[in-house]
């Protein structure tokens, strides 16, 4: 355990270093290079006295921007390893005292937020898996799966326009109410909850997506021989759900949460940014646009340090969660060698099993017996049309009736679907986005003739909304697609392999997963300025891959301990074969579980950043739609509404989709679902 954690905390400090040297490279590759940028803004602040431009620069990047770029970079380490991280010129304070004033109000609402949808989640899940199927299943599945499928910030905007514009009801633009004495007294604990009250509900409305987690982890525990023996002993169902079921559900959704400290606090940019709420995300994002890189790097600082801290918790609380979890990771041994067995033996039979010509043995009926290595059961002395048939029932038919016979499959993949036809076939069909007609024309009083009324320039809003889904679409595939296969390849690897190699996948993992994901994509964005829809999907998964990889090497460490991946490995069976057939038909429900959601952060994402102007508009998209529709007004005024509402609606139903298609992706892994379809298949088969 010593040797463990001592490693594990030089993983954390690697971690921790590499981010403070990929902040100084950000900073220099920043568009317009900030040195000269500063140095041209402090010589107008200081004309004709260039040394004390020059000075300035120095004390509030800590570089000194005439010296070498070996001299920058051991000034701008030096300063940062000693706390110093520089003076902002937007806030005119240093950058220390702004964080130290800003963060404690961001974990404020944040921790009331995640310690409500935490507790509420974990108790509706396991709950709602132990009634798995009932209409209380249902309702709560459905009510989870529209609140999951509204960004927060989505929420966010609509709470703001009901609540605070509409009603009044709540303050926007403070953190605490003005005249009120600063401390522990009702009058400003209770003014503070006040302002902060939209955010939370924000953050809670939306985080409905941790009972479904919930609910999935408890489902594969129900058919557990210990539930079966606590229903034998004739225990309260409600008892049996929160002390059996949900305790041996809880480790993948502890872990999810530390994780998700990270991605709140990058995620609140654009959250206090709505509200005006002056957090770390709102002066993360006052650095971005004014260009404010002492600002824009503490923030950085702080969120690593942060997401490396609740890293460090969550491993070394593992078994006090779940006993069954080690901590420890020194007595993994290396798998996949075929120790014994030459690389070049081991490559001759990879491509033997390739070309089907290995495994197979002679009878002495002069036919053969093939053995098959899939995961689940040995064909022997069968022919090869049996062979495929069990190998197509096994991987495509029994999932697709899984999937199909589910209302959740069948919905998701119907909306799915029809997002694809609005994109590459419905442009066909409305007006074109240049097109113009009334200005300011509600659905109401349109009808037929504009279904979502038209904008503050006349443009049909329809047409705005089918012509945005195409390069939507485009983003998602490609962002999701990226990032799973690079997820699911470090993962797999460093999972099954295990010693070294796991433990520098995982460094590289956690460095991913400690840069603060929304701010990393903005400071790329404004490196390169992607343009195609395409290299936009790609940006955004940069920062996403880090914790799929994880998580997969989580289920590779599953499957790896298998008896038939064991008989593999006693075979001679090299790396590759086993991954490929052993290891990941095993975990493909898992893999395209992931897939879909990851699709639908990358909707998140894209219209987030579309919509705060981090990212170049070169055509429309539903981001866009949504900050024209900010800029024209439609948030403050009823009338004007339906501008805002419309991309809202568009984004609810494809991430509805892709969360459903998921829910019942997650059936595909239950063993008891399936065992229940492989009985209904022996059963139809003639005796």
């Amino acid at each position: 355990m010593a040797n463990w954690l001592i490693k594990r905390l030089g993983q954390a400090v690697l971690t921790v270093v590499v981010v403070f040297h990929l902040t100084f490279v950000l900073v220099r590759l920043m568009p317009g290079n900030p040195l000269e940028a500063m140095m041209a803004q402090m010589l107008e602040q200081y004309p004709g006295d260039p040394a004390t431009a020059r000075r300035v620069v120095e004390l509030q990047l800590n570089i000194n921007p005439d010296a070498p770029l070996h001299v920058q970079y051991l000034d701008y380490m030096t300063a940062v390893l000693q706390g110093d991280l520089g003076y902002s010129i937007s806030q005119n304070a240093s950058v220390n005292q702004i964080l130290a004033e800003a963060v404690p109000w961001t974990i404020f609402y944040m921790s009331i937020a995640m310690v409500i949808t935490f507790v509420t989640s974990i108790c509706l899940g396991a709950i709602m898996a132990y009634y798995e199927g009932t209409k209380f299943d249902t309702a709560m599945t459905g009510i989870a799966v529209i609140e999951t499928s509204t960004p927060y910030y989505v929420a966010a905007l609509l709470l703001s326009f009901v609540f605070a514009y509409q009603l009044g009801w709540f303050p926007t633009g403070a953190r605490y109410p003005g005249g009120v004495e600063i401390g522990l007294n009702a009058g400003f604990v209770l003014g503070s909850l006040h302002h902060a009250a939209l955010p939370i509900i924000s953050l809670i409305v939306t985080g409905a997506a941790a009972s479904l987690s919930m609910r999935g982890n408890s489902i594969s525990v129900l058919g557990a021989d210990h539930i079966r023996v606590a229903q034998l002993r004739g225990l309260p169902p409600t008892r049996i759900a929160l002390r059996y079921v949900m305790r041996n559900a809880l480790l993948p959704l502890y872990t999810g949460l530390l994780l998700t400290v990270g991605f709140m606090i990058g995620g609140s940019i654009i959250l206090e940014d709505i509200f005006n709420y002056r957090g770390m995300g709102w002066y993360m994002f006052a650095g971005v646009n004014n260009r404010d890189y002492p600002l824009m790097v503490g923030g950085f600082m702080v969120i690593c340090v942060t997401v490396v801290i609740a890293m460090l918790i969550a491993d070394a609380t593992y078994s006090r969660i779940d006993p069954r979890a080690q901590s420890g990771g020194d007595n993994m041994e290396v798998y996949g060698s075929s120790t014994g067995v030459p690389l070049r033996t081991q490559l001759k039979r990879y491509v033997q099993r390739l070309t089907g010509r290995t495994g197979e043995e002679k009878r002495a009926d002069g036919g053969t017996s093939r053995y098959e290595f899939m995961g689940e059961e040995t064909a022997v002395d069968v022919d090869r049309k049996e062979v495929l048939y069990r190998k197509f029932d096994r991987s495509i038919y029994a999932p697709m009736k899984i999937v199909l016979g589910d209302w959740r499959g069948l919905t998701g993949i119907s909306l799915i679907l029809s997002f694809f036809a609005i994109g590459f076939i419905g442009p066909r069909f409305v007006h074109s986005p240049t097109t113009t007609f009334a200005t300011w024309v509600s659905p109401l009083d349109a009808g037929l003739a504009h279904p979502l009324g038209t904008t503050n320039t006349g443009v049909d809003l329809l047409s705005l909304m089918v012509h945005g889904t195409t390069p939507v679409l485009i983003m998602i595939v490609t962002g999701a697609l990226a990032t799973v296969l690079v997820g699911v390849s470090v993962g797999t690897v460093a999972g099954f392999r295990g010693g070294t190699i796991d433990r520098v996948l995982m460094t590289i993992c956690d460095i991913v997963i400690s840069i603060p994901g929304l701010p990393l994509i903005i400071v790329i964005a404004a490196i390169i300025e992607p343009r195609h829809p395409a290299l936009v999907g790609l940006v955004l998964s940069v920062a996403a891959w880090g914790g799929l990889g994880r998580s997969i090497r989580s289920e590779v460490l599953k499957v790896r301990g298998y008896e038939y991946v064991e008989a593999s490995r006693a075979m001679g069976i090299g790396t590759p074969p086993i991954i490929l057939k052993d290891i990941l038909p095993n975990i493909w429900p898992y893999i395209l579980i992931n897939l879909a959601n990851n699709a639908r952060n990358i909707i998140f994402a894209s219209v987030a950043l579309y919509y705060l102007g981090f990212l170049p508009i070169s055509s429309q998209n539903w981001g866009v739609v949504l900050n024209n529709a900010e800029e024209a007004g439609a948030l403050y005024t009823l009338g004007q509404s339906h501008f805002i509402i419309a991309p809202m609606i568009f984004i609810i139903l494809l991430s509805m989709g892709l969360i459903l298609l998921a829910q019942s992706l997650d059936r595909i892994s239950n063993p008891r679902i399936r065992a229940r379809h492989a009985k209904s298949v022996d059963d139809d088969e003639p005796r």
